[in-house]
Formats: C-alpha cells, structure tokens, sequence
C-alpha cells in the first residue's frame, strides 16, 4: 500500500509517494496527518489518498514513519477541495492545505523515546544498552532529541529502530501544540449521596453539598469556592470524608460568552419571504446542488430567510456553514443565531485566540456543533453530512483571500457544495454583477425580495453636491444640508451613522510652499495621518513617522492636512454636536479582542448618539433607531484606476443607506459628493440596483471584462525595478507562443496602479480569455519549466478582485 501526502514545506506544487508499513496499515488513510522523512528530516503531512501501485518513476519509495494521533483529521470533501483550490488558483498544494489547517491544529512534530521492556536488551549491542540505559535512568521515557544529546552515539537512529524492532522501546510522535491544548481545570464532584443536613456543625461543607447537588453533581473547584465565599479547607475535608472528590475536567473556551441569546422562534414570513424560502428549500430536497442568489432590498428580511432555510437542512438531519464577509459582524450575528439554535453553533475566525479556535474545531469536527458561523476561512470547518451555505453580503471583496492562495470563499462554497450536493444561498441587495448576469441568465436560481418587512419604505436619499457647496465658500466637512439634519434627529434623540471610508485624520499632509508631499519609502502612496499620536503611518506596510510641523523639503510652515479620515470626521462631529456622544469604529479602534462587540452594543443600547465608521458599519448592523445615514465623501472608490471602482460606489452608498430607517421611524440619507452626476451615485440615492446593472453590464460587455471574460492577474516583485520588469517579460515571451489566437488577449505588461508596495515594486500584465480556454494548465506548464527564481516571485491571481 502506498500513500499520495502533501508534504508540509513551503512552495510544493505537487503530492509525494510514501510507502505506508505493515504496522500502520489500519491507521493510515486519507485525510490522517502522518509524520515523513522529508529532505532529511521529519516533516507532517496529509494523507491526500491511496494506491495499491508503486511509483514508476522513483527508484526508492520511503515509508511513513507514524500517524499524528493528536492531530486534526481533513474530510474527503476537504481533501478535494485542496486539490482543486491548488489546480483552479494556480498555487502550491502545500499552500492550499495550508489554508484549510488551521493554525491552532498544526505544529512541529515533538518525538518522544518510550522504554516498554527492558528484558528484550538482551543480546543487543552496547551501543542499544547505552539507550536502554539512559531512557532507565530517566524514568522510562525522554524527547528523541535530549535522548540523542545525551547518549552522544553515531548510527544513533539506527539502534532506535533495531530496538524498537526488538519490542524493547516505542517511538512516539504527536505535534507540539503548546498554545492549543485542550483547557483542563480542577473540579470537584460529589463521591456519593449524602445528606448536608447531617453536616450541622460543618455549615460550609453543607453547602458545597447542595451547591454540588444544585449543579448535577460537578462544579469546577475556583467556582465551588466563589459560590460558598469559602476556601479549599471544607472541599478538603469533604474529600477526607469520602463525600466528595477531586477531578481534572476538560472545559470549552467560549468566544464571546457574553453573547448568551435567548431562544427565540422562527419568525412570520411576509409572501415575498416564503416565496424565496420555496425556492431554496427546493434545492434543499433535491439530490443535486443548487445555488440561489437571494437578492433582496435592505431591511428585506434576508436573514430571518437564512435562519429558517438552516433549521430546514438542520431537520433533514444535515450542517450548515454561514459566511459573513466582516469579523466586526460575528458577534451582531452571533447573538441573533444562538438565539435560534443555542449551543448547536459554533464560530471561527482569525481573531480567536489560538485556544479557542481549537476548541471550536473539535466542536464542529465531533458533530456537537451543527451550525458553522464565522468569516473567509470558516469554509473550511471539519462539518459533515453538509446540506446548506449561505455567503452573507455574497459582492464582499473580503471573501477573497489576498494571500497564497488566492481563492474566493464564495467560489470556493459552491465547489465544496458540488462535493457534498448541498446547496448555497448567495444573498445581497447589491449582488455582484457576475453573479446576477448569472442568476438573469439561468445559470443559478434567483430568489427576489422587492419590499422591506412590515412595507416600511425605503430611506429618502439627498445628494450634496460638494462642488457648489466650496464654490459658495463653505469648505466645512458637514455640508449644511448634513448638519441641520444631524442637529434635528439629535434634539428626537435619534441615532445617526456617519460613513467614510477612510480611516486616520487625513489622507495625506501637503506643504503649500513648495508642494512637497510625506510618502512612504516602502510603498508607492503617501501617508496617512493620524491625529492623536500625531503621527504619519502607511496604511499598507504600517510602517510610521512622526508628523513633521515644517516642511523637511523647504523648511516652511505652511504644511497643512488634506483630505478627511475617520479621525477628523469625529473629532468635527464633537466639536460641533457638544452634547451628543460619539464613538468610532475602524480598524484603528477595534484592532483589540471584543472591541467590535463593546462598541456595537454601546451603539444598540443607545449609549452613543453618531457612529462614525468605515465600511464595517456598513453591512449587516441592524439599529432600528438610526434615522439618519451621511456619506461625508462618496467619492473616495470612484475614480481608482480599476474596472470595479463604480460597482464598488455603488455597493458602498446603498449598503450603508440600508442601516437607515430600520425601525419604525422613517430613514433619511444625505450623499455629499463632488461627482453627484455619475451613474453608480445617481442609482445608489434611488436605492436602484436594476438601473445600475444595466448601465454597469453594457460597459463590462463593450470592454470585455467579466462575466464576458475570465481575469487573471500576474504581478511580478522585486525590489529592484528593473528585475520586477524583466521577469513579467519573460514570462509573457515564455507564456503567448502558447496561447489560442483569438480567445486570449494579454494587457500590458506595465507598472501596477499600486507600483511599490513593503519596499517590492511591481509590474504585472492581465491575461484575459473566453470560453473554454484551458489557461490554469498553460500557466502551470510555463511556471514549471521557469527557473525557481523567476517562478517563486511571480504572483498568480486568478478571477482577481481588485486591480491594484
């Protein structure tokens, strides 16, 4: 028998043959992690799959050496999903097995020496009595490498296994995993029935009697011994009498155990809802895999659609995982999915602590956790039996992962639902355009909700045009429009929610002077600055000065602050607005554990008056007194050098529009813009997706760019210019001899919009094809045959989303 494995080392492209032994026959199989001799040392791997065939082209096939038993184990859909994320982003299957493992599961591989019988070292060299020896001198049992240090042998691996052959020892191997055990703690359970009430003169033993029987018998000891405001002496002496006894216990680290959400039933569809719910719960009943795009106005519904769609999968006995496309999100959300299926729901994330994301993992991997909740990655958790995924906000840039590999969680959700023939609800008011091309083309199901729940309306939108307000000398960051409507809703003690999608005080400092302009020296964009340590910092690299107050190029004083940041909207909201409370929330604020949750139900509680964030506070909140929504500058994605920078507008303006008027008052929304003429701004004030996708469609289509064609972006780094040049030429030379004429077209190759980036410049061109055009196969042939140089610094983003 011989195993496929991906070899846990940076940059393979492909799987490994191992030999699997006679002795682990039964605990290999696919999905196991394994321990192998790699490159001359011990390295883990996944069992990708199995073959009774030998290898043709390798002369010597090594075996597994052991079967990680602490390690986590990968389902055969995930198995697959690795192989075909390494095949459709074009990366290394190390990479791609990389991203399913999470960190909290993965490790180095610590070996441990056990002796198991002595008598068996009879007849055996001196150099094996030398390891029997030390290991009997060290309690039986010691790591492989002190072992090594302190019998100083040659041929030292070697005896190993002649004693190990011999029965006279075993070799144990388990990832260290210092940061991701399983949480034990003490407790204390009751031994036996007893009576407190014969304990009269002992009235603290009495109590933990009933505080045990209170609690079913087991309570963790620090907790016994808060209840009873006692210390260890009486649970000592409880002990002593045999009444009770002391425990260790494995308990869950709880993310956010402050969010507790009460039960609370499924809700009462409007027609509109049930019509859609229909239509996904058919996919739901039938055999083959079917995707919905729930396209829905905000305040439709959607997520009580969700809801009800999972307990659905939930009661044909099946998973589900729920994608959203911001961490900020997860405990809003988390609160609203416990309070519909209690503990049965697990969440994952990046910014769990390593501990807790293991013990979710487990949760989920054991079947305790039925509903998986969580951002990108959470594609990835252990379900089985999986019926449904649902991909909240499904048009999110932040589903696609900007590192190796590159993939889209989105893309990712139906190829691992084509696996499992589950479904998948893809659900927005402002659908991508691809995939509502998609969805009006027949290719996926659409499911519409046209109204929002109860019929209440849709936010008024005004536009400000910002051009007339400077040309009549108000250069103020609120227009008066904006002010008088935020004075207003404050004396109604409304809420209000001010958006701009630019975090820090300023976008960039400027000398007047002389026009010299602070930049960054590792990145090719200036810098951004921040008021309170009145420093400079690059919002790409981090990289940060301190704020300069002449100008270091002429030595003048005329250095001011340009542009408007999140921190100067908020420091004028103060200013102007005295008596109301202002919080912020960006990724300057909330970069700590629980932030997110501490502001948003600050701002549900009304315990702050004006929100000002970023795009975090633009989709998914649900506030039903925010009456009021201002854009301070709806201009700041619109003219970036890239084909989405309008669809992006557009999603932007509508989604942070649609947090306005959610409860029973009226929503009002003011744009403050400098380009009010402009199609993607004119749709977003009338809250009218169809009219910007036709507009939007008709330019994609007379450009050729998706969904009329396939992207991908090939960007070569270097921090030598000339280097990141030359090599993207060479790998066009080398890439268009064997390209189809006619269905491939190759853009460039040129500067990238964003030149210099953490001190790499960067050069790409973009391949862009139709139709059937096998392009993944002829960019690994090419990256194959390349030299290790040019290949390892080329950067592969297929169906990009961002052109930067």
């Amino acid at each position: 028998m011989y195993a496929n494995v991906i070899v846990d080392s940076p940059g393979l492209r492909k799987a490994f043959t191992y030999g699997v032994p006679p002795e682990l026959g039964n605990a290999v199989r696919a999905g196991v992690c394994v321990a192998i001799p790699f490159a001359g040392r011990e390295h883990i791997g996944y069992v990708l799959s199995l073959t009774e065939n030998a290898p043709t082209d390798i002369t010597e096939v090594k075996d597994i050496l052991s079967v990680i038993p602490n390690a986590c184990s990968l389902t055969p859909s995930l198995l697959n999903i690795i192989s075909w994320m390494a095949d459709h982003y074009i990366a290394p299957l190390q990479q791609a097995m990389r991203a399913v493992v999470p960190e909290a599961m993965s490790g180095a591989i610590t070996t441990t020496i056990r002796l198991i019988d002595a008598s068996k070292a009879s007849f055996l060299s001196q150099k094996q009595l030398k390891i029997v020896a030390m290991l009997e001198s060290m309690g039986g049992e010691a790591e492989y490498e002190i072992l090594k240090a302190k019998v100083r042998l040659d041929g030292f691996a070697t005896s190993l296994r002649q004693l190990r052959d011999r029965g006279a020892i075993e070799i144990l191997r388990t990832l260290d995993l210092p940061k991701a055990k399983p949480r034990i703690v003490r407790a204390v359970k009751s031994a036996r029935e007893a009576n407190p009430d014969v304990l009269q003169r002992a009235p603290k033993q009495a109590e933990i009697l009933r505080e045990l029987a209170e609690a079913g018998g087991i309570v963790r000891q620090a907790e016994l011994i808060n209840r009873v405001k006692s210390t260890t002496s009486p649970i000592n002496s409880l002990v002593k009498k045999g009444l009770v006894e002391k425990v260790d216990i494995c308990i869950r680290r709880k993310p956010f155990e402050a969010v507790r959400g009460s039960r609370k039933p499924d809700l009462t569809l409007t027609a509109d809802q049930q019509a859609a719910l229909e239509v996904i719960v058919s996919g739901l009943e039938s055999s083959s895999p079917q995707t919905t795009l729930l396209y829905g106005v905000t305040a439709s519904g959607k997520t009580e659609i969700y809801l009800q769609s999972i307990q659905k999968a939930l009661g044909q006995g099946k998973t589900a995982i729920v994608l959203m496309p911001e961490i900020a999100l997860t405990a809003h959300l988390l609160e609203v999915y416990r309070a519909r299926f209690g503990e049965e729901v697990a969440i994952l994330h990046s910014h769990l602590s390593v501990g807790e994301r293991y013990d979710e993992w487990r949760r989920i991997e054991s079947g305790e956790a039925k509903v998986v909740l969580g951002a990108r990655s959470a594609i990835f958790a252990p379900v089985s039996n999986l019926g449904l995924i649902v991909v909240d906000e499904e048009h999110e840039p932040s589903y696609k992962q900007e590192r190796e590999p590159r993939y889209n969680a989105r893309t990712i959700a139906e190829e691992l639902a084509r696996e499992a023939s589950a479904s998948v609800v893809l659900g927005s008011a402002t659908p991508a355009v691809e995939t509502f091309y998609r969805a009006k083309s027949g290719e996926i199901g659409l499911a519409v909700l046209a109204n929002r729940v109860d019929e209440r309306p849709l936010p008024k939108v005004e536009i400000v045009d910002q051009r007339v307000e400077f040309a009549h000398g108000r250069l103020q960051i609120f227009s008066n429009r904006l002010r008088e409507a935020i004075e207003s809703r404050l004396g109604k003690r409304e809420q209000i929610i001010l958006f701009v999608n630019r975090r820090g005080y300023a976008s960039f400092i400027l000398c007047r002077s002389c026009g010299y302009t602070p930049s960054c020296p590792n990145c090719a964009v200036s810098f951004t600055y921040h008021i309170g340590p009145r420093i400079l910092r690059c919002h790409h690299c981090n990289a940060c000065q301190p704020a300069p107050t002449i100008c270091p190029n002429c030595g003048g004083p005329h250095i001011r602050q340009f542009g408007i940041g999140t921190e100067r909207v908020e420091e004028e909201a103060r200013r102007i607005f005295t008596n109301a409370s202002v919080i912020r929330m960006d990724r300057d604020t909330t970069s700590s554990k629980g932030v997110h949750f501490r502001l948003l139900d600050a701002f549900s509680k009304g315990e702050a008056d004006i929100l000002v964030g970023t795009q975090m506070v633009a989709k998914g909140l649900d506030f039903p007194n925010v009456t009021l929504v201002g854009v301070v500058s709806a201009d700041t994605a619109l003219h970036l050098p890239d084909f989405r920078s309008a669809e992006r507008t557009f999603q932007l303006l509508t989604q942070v529009s649609g947090r306005a008027g959610r409860g029973e008052v009226p929503g009002e929304v003011i744009i403050q813009s400098f380009s009010p003429e402009h199609y993607a701004i004119r749709a977003a004030s009338a809250q009218d997706y169809i009219r910007f996708y036709e507009q939007e469609i008709e330019n994609r289509r007379e450009l050729s760019y998706p969904p009329f064609s396939r992207l991908i972006n090939v960007i070569s780094t270097d921090p030598i210019e000339e280097a990141a040049e030359n090599r993207i030429r060479r790998f066009m030379d080398e890439i268009a001899s064997e390209l189809p004429s006619g269905m491939v077209d190759i853009l460039g190759p040129a500067p990238a919009p964003l030149a210099k980036l953490k001190g790499q410049y960067r050069w790409h061109m973009v391949i862009r094809y139709r139709g059937e055009v096998a392009m993944q196969e002829i960019i690994n042939s090419v990256c194959n045959r390349l030299p290790d140089m040019v290949a390892n610094n080329i950067i592969l983003d297929v169906d990009p989303i961002t052109m930067l």
